[in-house]
């Protein structure tokens, strides 16, 4: 089947975030739901989606919305919250909200705001990228038919490169966490990043 993107739902009120994500599929989107944002972290840690949809209410929203954007870079970001005041609304921008919509907001209106921001996000005449990373096949994708098998790491890492267009990801948050030298730390990065680039140069 068709479909226009993949948008992650988090609310905790699963019942209306599971009617929420079902109005969505029906208007094509591929839709996974999180009953929290820690649920969602761990998702993002392994397949950046084109939109997320934060439908909770928060005392501050800045810790989730800045968590959510900085794991999805490249992603569209709204949060909706019926009792959400001006000055929430605008903490969540400013946190990374690309839109913080009305709550009476109609299914239709849900579908051109997503549309719009993705299309936004991903720049007017930019081309679409040459190589993907296929989560289900777990093998970087190319442009002819190409695919690479990647292992979880990898595949990790890839997504994050990928799903951040435009943006300059520091080295150091790819590091290993147990690693004990630092030199060695930065050199696993360097054959991480150098592998893949030279095996899609061997198939070109």
């Amino acid at each position: 089947m068709w479909h226009r993107g993949t948008v992650f739902v988090v609310q905790s009120d699963e019942i209306a975030g599971n009617y929420f994500a079902k109005d969505l599929r029906e208007l094509h989107w591929r839709v996974h739901f999180f009953a929290s944002v820690n649920a969602l972290l761990e998702r993002l840690a392994g397949q950046v989606p084109d939109a997320i949809v934060l439908r909770d209410r928060y005392d501050d929203p800045s810790p989730p919305i800045a968590a959510a954007r900085r794991a999805a870079l490249g992603a569209a970001l709204a949060w909706q919250d019926a009792d959400a005041c001006a000055q929430a609304r605008i903490a969540a921008m400013d946190a990374g909200a690309d839109a913080c919509p009305a709550p009476d907001m109609s299914m239709a209106e849900w579908d051109a705001l997503l549309r719009t921001l993705c299309r936004r996000l991903q720049g007017a005449g930019r081309p679409a990228p040459a190589w993907r990373v296929d989560m289900h096949a777990r093998v970087l994708a190319g442009p002819a038919g190409e695919r690479l098998p990647l292992t979880a790491t990898e595949r990790a890492f890839l997504v994050r490169l990928l799903n951040a267009p435009d943006h300059c990801l520091r080295r150091e948050r790819f590091l290993p966490r147990n690693a004990a030298v630092e030199r060695d730390s930065v050199r696993r990065v360097d054959v991480l990043v150098a592998t893949p680039g030279r095996l899609i140069d061997h198939l070109n």
